[in-house]
């Protein structure tokens, strides 16, 4: 039982889970939900594990084509250590569970999750499988991975969404888009032989670089909205993290954090810690 129960863990892929699990508590703490009683923050945080694990355990499912060219992953399923049929039962599992739970929240909450789950299952499940339809692909990402696990929060401990949340949400959007076209290139090759038609395989390599090099380039432009609500000294520490991610990410092509993209992840950490402390204190 321990070794069964051990198998449907990995399922979960959570060592995959930091940049996103961030995104659900950037908007705990924006929604002041730790203020909340204990037993709601609990509930929170197990709603927003089933919703981070279905999402995973349900790509492991449908990734298996892809996954047989790329040595590098460890699909459970392709090592038959579980079955499809009862790797994608444990997904729908995970999200059942997860609306049950929500539903304590009320109407709207249980709502915007049965919309999000719905569009996290088919981001990877046949027939829909925006995964495989250009461009839905990269939307459908930021929004179940991204706008989705923002705003959460905000209607589970009913707290108000100002403008500034919005200018947040949408950055978040663009963060989560983005992190989706690295994904893809980097599976271009796997993705290819699978036939698997992402928005990289549309475009091809070498314009979907250019493409992600461009949305980095203005991802500054979709921060800056929110430092212009908040006081003036904000504004001027986050210019200057923008300028030096600009810097490293322009000029020195072949500096090595830049050519995977962490300077990235780095900048968009210090923004959103920058910003949330500019609306905590």
């Amino acid at each position: 039982m321990e070794a069964t129960l051990r198998i449907y863990f990995k399922l979960l892929r959570i060592p995959d889970w930091g940049g996103y699990f961030l995104m659900g508590l950037l908007g705990f703490v924006l929604s002041y939900g730790f203020l909340s009683p204990l037993s709601d923050i609990l509930l929170f945080f197990s709603m927003l594990v089933l919703y981070l694990g279905l999402g995973f355990s349900v790509n492991e499912c449908f990734d298996l084509e892809e996954d047989k060219y790329n040595e590098s992953k460890t699909n459970i399923l392709l090592k038959k250590q579980i079955s499809f049929r009862n790797g994608l039962i444990f997904s729908i599992f995970l999200g059942v569970l997860g609306l049950i739970l929500s539903m304590k929240f009320g109407l709207n909450v249980f709502l915007f999750c049965l919309a999000g789950l719905l569009i996290g299952f088919f981001y990877s499940a046949e027939p829909v499988r925006f995964k495989s339809r250009p461009f839905l692909d990269l939307i459908s990402h930021g929004l179940f991975a991204g706008v989705f696990l923002f705003l959460l929060p905000f209607l589970v401990f009913n707290s108000t969404i100002t403008l500034i949340h919005w200018f947040i949400a949408f950055s978040v959007f663009y963060l989560s888009l983005s992190l989706e076209l690295r994904n893809h290139l980097e599976d271009y090759e796997f993705d290819k032989k699978a036939g698997v038609n992402t928005s990289v395989c549309f475009l091809g390599y070498n314009k979907s670089e250019k493409f992600l090099r461009y949305l980095a380039f203005l991802y500054p432009l979709a921060l800056i909205p929110m430092f212009l609500l908040v006081p003036k000294v904000y504004l001027f520490l986050f210019l200057s993290f923008s300028f030096i991610f600009l810097f490293f990410f322009l000029l020195r092509k072949n500096y090595k954090i830049v050519k995977n993209y962490k300077i990235m992840d780095i900048y968009s950490i210090l923004s959103f810690v920058l910003i949330s402390i500019s609306l905590i204190i």
